[in-house]
């Protein structure tokens, strides 16, 4: 379920987390591709979602044994070709952290033009568990 609240953050159900979008950006994956099969594309894909997991190990990419399998099968087809970026953020902290902070997690998928990346990250999130995938950040002083 997304909602908005009074400060206009839309917020999130996040397993049993309520977390609020701190920034979403959805930018042409197929950018900077001069020429190219669909087969190419998901080798450039795959190399662009591994730098961004060891850039950011906290990042969980939705369908991201889906993307390795269309890697190594041989597909005529095109992907979605956008690629969408989110930042949520909460005040749940883990247990046993007495330091001031929130907790993190940053979302990665691929859509179409067509899709709402709201309501398509709603549907990605709502499943996960956030005590396991989020990170915590201290507040800085």
């Amino acid at each position: 379920m997304t909602w908005t609240s009074d400060d206009g953050l839309r917020g999130y159900q996040v397993g049993a987390v309520r977390a609020e979008l701190r920034a979403l950006s959805v930018s042409d994956d197929r950018e900077g591709m001069l020429e190219g099969t669909p087969q190419l594309h998901r080798r450039f894909r795959l190399r662009t979602v591994e730098k961004a997991m060891a850039a950011a190990p906290h990042l969980y990419v939705h369908d991201l044994a889906k993307i390795r399998a269309d890697v190594a099968g041989r597909a005529e087809e095109w992907l979605p070709r956008e690629a969408a970026h989110a930042r949520l953020a909460s005040w749940w902290t883990p247990e046993g952290v007495a330091e001031p902070g929130h907790t993190e997690l940053k979302v990665m998928w691929f859509q179409t033009a067509a899709d709402d990346p709201f309501v398509r990250l709603a549907a990605i999130v709502r499943p996960l568990d956030w005590a396991a995938l989020a990170r915590f950040v201290p507040r800085e002083e």
